[in-house]
């Protein structure tokens, strides 16, 4: 019986296709890997090709955002879709033109609004009960990286963001590793409870 079982799993194996490889799931894990060490090699490619994307992306929503605020003009707010789209449009078009400055201009801003979020957080943490303690610690290292971040030179600007989308990648692709691992072990060990 049990070398019929098994004779039954090795055909049954046999006949899969690659679609039914379960390696397939780290796939996502190893690119983000992959593209994250990528960017850690070379920070400036990775902070252009952040810049194109996010001037592309802004194109292509204020595209959206204008036919359907055109769309809809006759409704009200429609013409705050117009707006806005014009807006993320003329944007994206100056992103795209000017890639390297765009890129340093948003490590400052990046630098300004963990400077701001940091002085939030510190307000509501002495308020807090409860986790008081991490969340001041939290903010006090986002205000005193932001100001690390404003006061850097547009060169090391400019290589920051390629830093960060790397750091961000390999710390993505090592999550879904994990979490796909983790995933698998679970199915494995219901599947042996079940059979």
């Amino acid at each position: 019986m049990a070398r019929s079982m098994t004779a039954d799993r090795t055909a049954f194996a046999g006949r899969r296709s690659l679609k039914d490889w379960p390696g397939w799931y780290y796939v996502p894990g190893i690119s983000f890997l992959v593209i994250g060490v990528l960017a850690l090699a070379e920070p400036p490619l990775a902070s252009l090709a952040a810049s194109f994307y996010v001037g592309a992306m802004l194109c292509v929503a204020g595209a959206f955002m204008l036919v359907g605020g055109i769309a809809n003009i006759t409704h009200k707010g429609g013409w705050i879709g117009v707006v806005l789209g014009v807006l993320s449009l003329v944007t994206g078009f100056v992103i795209l033109e000017n890639p390297i400055a765009s890129v340093v201009s948003l490590v400052w801003v990046l630098g300004a609004w963990l400077i701001a979020g940091g002085i939030l957080e510190l307000a509501i943490g002495f308020k807090l009960p409860v986790g008081r303690g991490w969340l001041i610690l939290v903010s006090l290292v986002n205000i005193v990286l932001g100001i690390f971040v404003i006061m850097m030179r547009s060169g090391a600007a400019f290589a920051f963001l390629g830093y960060v989308v790397g750091i961000c990648l390999v710390l993505q692709g090592m999550w879904s590793l994990v979490f796909t691992a983790d995933l698998h072990k679970a199915r494995q060990s219901t599947d042996n409870a079940i059979g």
